[in-house]
């Protein structure tokens, strides 16, 4: 009788539609997570290179950026003073308007003690000359320059809250670093702009030998007062290991949305097969079936739905998704996407929705199996 009855309500006409419904759902998460794999591969292949920026800067223990930070600017000659060193620069950084003939920018001003040591460091390209702070010279990184559309010789005005210092272009940097964007001045010029001799936004050194480093840097902590630390620059590792963090939380975020759309596809798939169904169920009833049967019909019903839905849906995921990614690498061939789907994942996901399925459809089925079939409409 059982098997008669459940044969009975997987022949409904609206089985495949069901079997479609939950299919899509698991499709989409399928796709997301192999395409989720994919990125997450790609930043772990980051990671594992090798880090090379050897410098560290001293910040302000409590700054949230570099502008926010102010240190003594003494602290960069007990740096110095420091064996195993290669180099001390200290710098401040602040924003400003840099006004042309043409036009007006806000850009970050960095002032440097030594500009030509600051360049080499960061193995520059420079149009013109290093600029001068005896005769109000300046450099420009070279996108700065090309947003102000400004060239070696120009004059120009440097604005910082009210004070105005008239500059000119002694030449364009490139350094494939954040200067780029910025104006490299004199500390001198820095520091009658910004109005605080005594200040610096940070203090960069870097080590003759990495090997010994934590030695050197447990020495330089100590010299250094409680308000300030030490960050190491270019940490590429902790960085991809921070994104893969998000991605793997919205993910998350977006998995629950799907599975709490499957509990609500599941609990209306049970009220309405219970609904269509009913003259079978009082039949049922009316021939002596038992609540657990009727129970257990229901709830089986939906297991099944929910386990044909997921096998499709994850092949649909997977295959719609390899697809894509190959129509995309034929027309771009530049762009290289290699989703997947690991086994444990897509056991998971078969789990979890089976799991939502019976979520959603106990109450239903435990309602309708409470009921005799006097209480039915036939």
């Amino acid at each position: 009788m059982s098997a008669l009855s459940y044969k009975m309500l997987l022949r409904r006409e609206g089985t495949t539609s069901a079997i479609l419904a939950v299919a899509l759902l698991v499709a989409i998460l399928a796709s997301m997570s192999s395409i989720v794999n994919h990125i997450n591969s790609q930043t772990e292949a980051l990671g594992r290179i090798p880090e090379v920026g050897e410098a560290y800067l001293i910040l302000s223990k409590n700054s949230n950026t570099m502008i926010d930070s102010q240190i003594d600017a003494k602290l960069a000659n007990l740096v110095s003073d420091a064996t195993d060193v290669k180099y001390v620069m200290a710098q401040k950084i602040f924003a400003a308007t840099l006004a042309t003939n043409s036009s007006n920018h806000t850009a970050l001003v960095r002032g440097v003690e030594d500009i030509q040591t600051f360049l080499k460091v960061r193995n520059a390209y420079i149009k013109g000359a290093i600029a001068n702070a005896n005769e109000m010279q300046v450099n420009v990184g070279e996108v700065l320059a090309k947003l102000a559309s400004i060239d070696v010789g120009d004059k120009a005005t440097v604005d910082v809250n009210g004070k105005f210092l008239k500059v000119n272009i002694a030449g364009i940097v490139q350094t494939q670093t954040q200067s780029d964007a910025e104006l490299i001045v004199p500390m001198k010029l820095a520091n009658s702009l910004s109005g605080n001799d005594d200040k610096v936004s940070l203090i960069e050194f870097a080590l003759k030998d990495p090997n010994i480093r934590d030695e050197v840097i447990s020495r330089i902590t100590e010299l250094l007062p409680p308000n300030t630390k030490i960050v190491k620059v270019q940490q590429l590792k902790a960085f991809m290991q921070n994104v893969n963090n998000q991605t793997l939380s919205f993910l998350s975020l977006w998995s629950s949305a799907v599975y709490a759309v499957v509990i609500a596809t599941s609990y209306v798939l049970a009220t309405r097969l219970i609904a269509e169904s009913n003259y079978d169920l009082a039949m049922l009833r009316a021939l002596g079936a038992k609540k657990k049967l009727m129970f257990k019909l229901v709830l089986t019903y939906n297991i099944n739905v929910a386990l044909l839905g997921s096998i499709l849906g994850l092949a649909v995921g997977i295959v719609g998704t390899q697809a894509v990614s190959t129509a995309v690498r034929w027309l771009w061939s530049s762009i290289e996407v290699n989703p997947f789907l690991e086994v444990e994942q897509a056991l998971q996901i078969l789990l979890s929705t089976l799991a939502s399925s019976i979520l959603g459809c106990i109450h239903p089925a435990f309602k309708s199996a409470c009921k005799t079939y006097m209480e039915r409409t036939l």
